[in-house]
């Protein structure tokens, strides 16, 4: 292991070129599995285990891709599957990407209240086999670029002496200012995790549209400077949808805190209603224009913010174990089978059932129904059936 960080050090270049050349290589996320809607619940369930063993933000991103593209390729119906696969992404993904002693031990994982709460328990032999399949369905290659490993790159020039705020004074310390803005970036960083939508990006795309947010929710100008012009090779307008839908979730959430609050006062007996301070109020986000230029981000892509900014709805709250309208992953499925590239059609007024906080939840996926996918599902034979 390197001694300093790969972007601080002299071959910063070279190494963000070569993940550039792979990013290029990585399977296209298809959206495939029956299971999709449960895929919230499993990617909190990641997070929450990777802060609790405080696990790096790439092996965290690492850990979502392997379940994501897994889940993609192989319909995983049983529940025990299901948690089997992803504590195992997280495990293998630890061990590739974190340091050896931040590498959580099986022991510490089964004994964390996230998963005892859900009466999960994982054998040594479980996790062996499991991890060894992983490695068979990524053909043993878990060098996967994710935007965790092109944002603390692109950080390096998100700040400098000639940034200017909205209001045209220059900013009184640059230093203090990127602190800032590193915590948002690595807020949208971690916004991403929370839906598919955003494999339509390349990473590094997702990464640089993480700095752009920031740079414009701390209304510094210009929003895109030409040094990160330079080291990304993206210019604002190749960002701008990636951008406009991190911003409309970040007014969601605003939005969200704020109605949670006033939820939480309503509630207690004897509180007169008190006009609600205003702390923060977002900026009017620029208009960014839709990108011309690149192939990936034509149609329905460039729909995507109008969509998201029509027809998003907030989540149902519910429960994996509880016994709601929705399917359950406890109900006895046959085994894993491998999907095949036929899509599966996608309901129209799709929701989310699965959560783990009740307060409401965004999915900017679940507003596009079936436009991405028709046909239907085959299923060859089993793969865990060995």
């Amino acid at each position: 292991m390197m001694d300093e960080p790969w972007w601080e050090g002299r071959v910063a270049s070279d190494v963000h070129c070569t993940l550039r050349e792979k990013e290029l290589k990585l399977p296209a996320f298809r959206a495939h599995s029956p299971l999709l809607k449960s895929r919230r619940f499993f990617v909190d369930i990641l997070t929450l285990l990777s802060s609790h063993c405080q696990l790096c933000p790439a092996a965290r991103h690492l850990a979502i891709y392997l379940l994501d593209h897994f889940m993609d390729r192989y319909n995983i119906t049983a529940s025990k599957q299901l948690y089997t696969v992803a504590v195992s992404c997280l495990l293998l993904a630890s061990k590739f990407e974190d340091r050896e002693d931040h590498v959580p031990k099986l022991e510490q994982i089964n004994s964390t209240r996230i998963l005892s709460s859900q009466n999960f328990t994982l054998t040594k032999k479980e996790l062996l086999n499991t991890e060894l399949l992983l490695l068979e369905a990524f053909s043993w290659n878990l060098c996967l670029p994710t935007p965790a490993h092109f944002l603390d790159y692109y950080l390096l020039a998100s700040v400098s002496q000639k940034d200017h705020h909205c209001h045209a004074w220059p900013t009184a310390c640059p230093r203090k200012t990127k602190e800032c803005l590193k915590e948002y970036a690595h807020y949208f960083l971690e916004v991403t995790l929370q839906d598919h939508i955003f494999y339509k990006f390349q990473p590094s795309v997702v990464a640089a549209a993480c700095v752009g947010a920031s740079r414009i929710c701390l209304q510094l100008s210009p929003y895109w400077t030409r040094d990160l012009q330079r080291i990304s090779n993206y210019s604002l307008e190749h960002l701008s949808t990636c951008i406009e839908i991190l911003l409309v979730a970040y007014d969601n959430v605003l939005k969200d805190a704020v109605a949670v609050k006033s939820q939480a006062l309503a509630m207690v007996p004897g509180t007169p209603p008190t006009p609600t301070q205003v702390l923060f109020q977002p900026p009017a986000y620029p208009a960014l224009s839709p990108p011309t230029t690149l192939a990936q981000f034509q149609a329905p892509v460039q729909d995507l913010c109008l969509a998201y900014r029509d027809s998003l709805q907030a989540h149902h709250p519910g429960s994996l174990l509880s016994g709601g309208t929705g399917s359950s992953l406890h109900t006895p499925y046959p085994t894993l089978q491998p999907l095949d590239v036929c899509p599966m059609p996608v309901p129209a007024s799709l929701s989310m059932q699965v959560a783990i906080a009740a307060e409401p939840r965004h999915c900017l996926a679940t507003t596009y129904g079936s436009s991405y996918f028709s046909g239907s599902h085959l299923f060859p034979t089993g793969c865990f059936d060995r």
